[in-house]
């Protein structure tokens, strides 16, 4: 969840890198994950205190002293860019202010001694480098990465369709599940930067992967089989019953079917569920027993994993709302992070505020209340065609069918609706939970953002 203002950025003119032209810039220079969570991702992102001259068209990142923060790591670090030539009495006085910021605005009760220790980072990517080992990446994983985007960056500028189908063939060992989650993420990144042109060539890259990569003919038949789980649960409705969902799990074409059923039926599969399958068990022999026995296991995995990320997201929707309820102006920033709120974080809502209400905890209940009309006027605002429109789009049996409806509802495609598709596909991403809604989303992206740029062309022309 992203806490607007939660650290002052400061307004300030400075001479353009390359033909010093006075430039007014806003300048981030405290990245502190206490108090804004989305910071760490903002800053991995490298599009933080980006500059662009009116006079020359210079566009790269400024140079500026910098603090980064994540108490659950313990982790305070400081970089000063070489370039600036600070003396070191400057440098001191500029970290130590902006330090002062951090400490400032952490409870005197958190304050541990690794905020008196700050450790400093030469150079930014080791900055980067070192955020990223607190989470278990390591260089070589970094440069494998590095390897990824040298590949797609090349594959990006083929133009020739014959000749990219050669590269392909020559790369296709590289050409991984890693490799389409850099893709995914480098499309999310152009549409949320309003780049639509490098988001629809990127996913044309993308479908061409599909169709001619090994890996990509996989994925579109995992697709095709978790489309095919999502249908079957969808057409039994109410008649699902745990005999019906383990003759479906059992009668799966594959592994990625079964855990597609895990993700959408968790409800299902308890205790009871797997009383019937170890019943199967004991009547079964030879092949068939370990074929059991062997789905058994995979399901126990599966459903562990889907409960440990059930229970990772319950536990950032507790934080989100705890960070929300320390904010000055609780309803605003509540506005302005309606993208972090979902139906784990109601759910911490409706626990907390009966919580406060058996407690008679009259301050922390008048600000749970300033949430909830927050959510209200937000609800309010949003109730309209778009939504269902989204719907039915998400519903549509086919391209052919999609395609009808943008062509009647084309008025609806502007520049709100994409950002809104945009976020729920960054939104279930990020979530990693039902792969078949991801894909589903992803595609009606694709196709709108697609159906968009067609219009604007016959538009100019």
């Amino acid at each position: 969840m992203r806490v607007e203002n939660a650290m002052p950025r400061v307004r300030t003119t400075l001479p353009c890198p390359q033909c010093r032209t006075p430039i007014a810039a806003e300048v981030e220079q405290v990245f502190d994950v206490a108090q804004d969570p989305s910071a760490k991702q903002r800053f991995l992102s490298g599009q933080v205190n980006i500059i662009t001259c009116p006079t020359c068209k210079y566009h790269g990142s400024l140079a500026a002293p910098l603090v980064y923060h994540d108490p659950s790591k313990d982790l305070l670090m400081t970089f000063v860019p070489p370039q600036l030539n600070l003396p070191r009495n400057e440098q001191e006085r500029v970290i130590g202010a902006l330090i002062k910021q951090v400490v400032d605005a952490l409870p005197q009760e958190q304050r541990r001694g690794y905020i008196f220790n700050p450790q400093q980072a030469l150079t930014l990517q080791g900055l980067i480098e070192r955020i990223l080992q607190e989470d278990g990446i390591t260089k070589e994983m970094l440069d494998a990465q590095k390897l990824r985007l040298s590949l797609l960056q090349r594959l990006a500028a083929i133009t020739d369709q014959e000749a990219l189908e050669v590269v392909l063939k020559e790369e296709d060992k590289h050409v991984d599940n890693d490799f389409f989650r850099l893709l995914t993420q480098l499309i999310e990144s152009s549409l949320a930067q309003g780049d639509q042109q490098s988001a629809q060539a990127l996913s044309n890259l993308q479908n061409v992967l599909l169709e001619k990569t090994s890996f990509g003919a996989q994925m579109k038949v995992r697709a095709e089989e978790v489309q095919e789980a999502i249908k079957t649960l969808r057409d039994a409705g109410q008649d699902l019953t745990r005999e019906k969902l383990l003759e479906l799990v059992l009668a799966a074409k594959s592994d990625d079917q079964r855990e597609a059923y895990a993700g959408l039926a968790r409800g299902g599969m308890d205790y009871e569920f797997f009383q019937l399958l170890t019943g199967k068990i004991d009547a079964a022999s030879g092949d068939e027993k370990t074929r059991l026995e062997g789905i058994r296991a995979q399901l126990l995995e599966a459903t562990r994993l889907v409960d440990e990320q059930m229970n990772a997201r319950r536990a950032a929707a507790q934080r989100n709302l705890e960070t929300l309820l320390l904010q000055p102006d609780i309803k605003n920033t509540t506005l302005a992070n309606l993208q972090a709120i979902d139906d784990f974080f109601i759910e911490a809502l409706d626990a907390a505020y009966a919580a406060a209400q058996q407690a008679k905890d009259t301050d922390r209940v008048g600000k749970l209340d300033l949430i909830i009309a927050a959510l209200n006027e937000a609800s309010q605002a949003n109730a309209g065609p778009d939504q269902q429109f989204l719907q039915d789009l998400l519903t549509a049996p086919d391209e052919a069918a999609r395609k009808k409806l943008m062509e009647a509802n084309a008025d609806k495609i502007n520049d709100g609706f994409l950002e809104a598709l945009t976020g729920l596909l960054m939104q279930l991403e990020q979530g990693e939970q039902n792969p078949g809604l991801v894909e589903s989303v992803r595609k009606v992206n694709r196709e709108v953002v697609r159906f968009s740029m067609q219009a604007k062309m016959k538009a100019g022309g």
